[in-house]
């Protein structure tokens, strides 16, 4: 019989999980109020104050005492201390921080690390210069759907007119609005830190030459024929790739200097490791994933060319950007570093805006390419390449540290039919339905890729054996209760089958005889009559 105090305990962590999933958000919401609060902007002081208030309501409401004392103080300190000016912003960004640590701090103890700053979904902001059209209407439903917010304009719109806390991540500017569309696009994409993530061309009568679109810096042009699909799929890539603050590894052997970077890439939220040697670095990035390593080339072990050859023969980490800082001026310095696998080269001293200029250039561009290397392109979920390579990685390190760790291998039940009955194009639906429930449905510190056709792979980090089982009940429910809507507005109820492998440190297994254990559990669940879990 179970005990109801356990139960009880059960659901407090359960709520407590679900609250944290939506803490990077929370924290991206403070962020760019108090970016719109130093520039200057007149409703942000309020607007912070109002996300305060709600922070000091709900972190008492789900248990995080921290959450609400931070948030109640600053509610009070605007409210009824002097007014806060722009030179009290430091006041407001150090409580955001306070509050990021209590969020961590509870994360860990649930068994769920975060990244937090990353969005686990995508809220950004879209803005669409067109006429008034059914194609325009179209666009506009592509985004939305896509998970945009969306302001549209006619054409009269100047980008220094935006406030900071509206401005968009996604500018489309449609060739309708006349002559001066280029023109208007050229002005979005000017090399300027307000500079949105992405400015596309909506070319409506494929009248603009390619070479003249690429030289005003545009980041796509997208034809009739490719609107508003194409367009739609670029923008959840966009999306999922994620906005900055970046994950920067800083590899510098000289505290102050390491230091003054960490406090510069904290001035775009970055989070940042400071590494002041080369076995240091190499720890962390055994680790963590980052989008960035800032690497000094002379460090008291082995120089920085011997930990960017490592990460160019490590699958995880060949495609990370590297950035080398050196005193070193040469032409064969910088050959060498090319040679090791850099990407670019900062000379010290580094001036602060190029740094950081470089950082978020290098980050946006490497998420891209490792979008388009590692993901699955229909669902977005990890492709079967990169899935394996983790998932070696993660029995390497479990073996090392003496950690849990299970997989589980899952294939939906009657997946054929469902493309012999409805089409390929609802099959896709489907699939890309099931890997949407799964992601939500299991830890930011888990991975999940595509297996192979309907087949998915999930890997659960630091989980024993009885944990990966209830995941896995988990996750087979959950996907029974959430149907999937088609076209013409019927449901699909998907099922799924699930085996698990265990691995425990004291046994040595290879990733081939891993996956083999969770494809038999697989083929168990499915003899014994399909929609079941089995433990390899």
């Amino acid at each position: 019989m179970i005990d109801p105090a356990d139960e009880e305990d059960e659901a407090l962590a359960s709520l407590k999980r679900d609250y944290l999933r939506d803490a990077p958000e929370r924290l991206a919401e403070l962020r760019k109020d108090l970016a719109a609060f130093r520039a200057g902007e007149h409703d942000a002081l309020d607007s912070l104050r109002q996300r305060f208030h709600r922070l000091a309501g709900s972190g008492g409401s789900y248990g995080f005492p921290r959450v609400t004392e931070v948030a109640r103080a600053m509610e009070e300190r605007i409210l009824t201390g002097p007014r806060p000016t722009i030179a009290d912003a430091d006041l407001v960004e150090q409580a955001i921080h306070d509050i990021r640590d209590a969020f961590d701090d509870e994360a860990n103890t649930l068994d769920m690390p975060m990244v937090l700053g990353r969005l686990p979904g995508f809220a950004y902001r879209a803005l669409i210069v067109m006429r008034p059209t059914s194609l325009r209407d179209s666009i506009a439903n592509a985004l939305l759907k896509t998970g945009f917010e969306l302001d549209v304009n006619e054409g009269n719109v100047d980008p220094w007119d935006i406030p900071p806390s509206k401005r968009p991540d996604l500018v489309v500017i449609g060739t309708d609005v006349g002559d001066d569309a280029l023109m208007l696009a050229r002005y979005w994409a000017a090399a300027t830190p307000e500079r949105p993530r992405a400015v596309v061309l909506a070319d409506t009568d494929e009248k603009l030459d390619r070479l003249r679109t690429a030289a005003a810096g545009l980041d796509a042009v997208f034809g009739p024929a490719a609107l508003p699909g194409e367009l739609a799929l670029f923008a959840r890539g966009l999306a999922r790739v994620g906005a900055p603050p970046p994950n920067v590894v800083v590899v510098e052997d000289d505290p102050a200097q390491a230091q003054l970077m960490a406090t510069w890439l904290g001035q775009i939220n970055a989070r940042v490791s400071l590494c002041g040697s080369a076995q240091s670095a190499t720890d962390t990035l055994s680790r963590e994933l980052p989008d960035l390593v800032l690497l000094d080339v002379d460090l008291p072990d082995v120089d920085g060319y011997a930990i960017a050859r490592l990460m160019r023969q490590d699958p995880r980490l060949a495609l990370v950007p590297i950035v080398f800082l050196t005193a070193r001026h040469t032409l064969a310095d910088e050959m060498e570093g090319l040679r090791a696998g850099g990407d670019d080269f900062l000379a010290k001293p580094v001036e602060r805006s190029h740094l950081l200029q470089v950082v978020l250039t290098r980050t946006e561009r490497g998420r891209r390419i490792r979008e388009l290397v590692h993901r699955d392109g229909l669902t977005g979920v990890l492709n079967h390449a990169t899935l394996m390579a983790e998932l070696e990685h993660a029995i390497s390190f479990a073996a090392r540290h003496s950690e849990p760790l299970c997989f589980l291998m899952l294939d939906l039940d009657h997946f054929k039919r469902i493309n012999d009955t409805h089409g390929h194009l609802i099959g896709d639906q489907v699939l890309m339905h099931v890997s949407t429930v799964f992601r939500k449905a299991i830890r930011s510190s888990d991975l999940i890729g595509r297996y192979g056709g309907e087949e998915f792979g999930i890997i659960l980090r630091r989980c024993p054996p009885e944990n990966g089982m209830v995941i896995a009940e988990k996750l087979r429910s959950t996907l029974a209760a959430t149907p999937v809507k088609v076209r013409g507005g019927a449901e699909l109820s998907p099922r799924v089958s699930i085996g698990v492998a265990a691995f425990l440190s004291d046994k040595e297994i290879s990733v081939a005889d891993f996956t083999a254990e969770a494809d038999r559990a697989l083929y168990e669940a499915k003899a014994s009559g399909r929609d079941r879990v089995v433990m390899a």
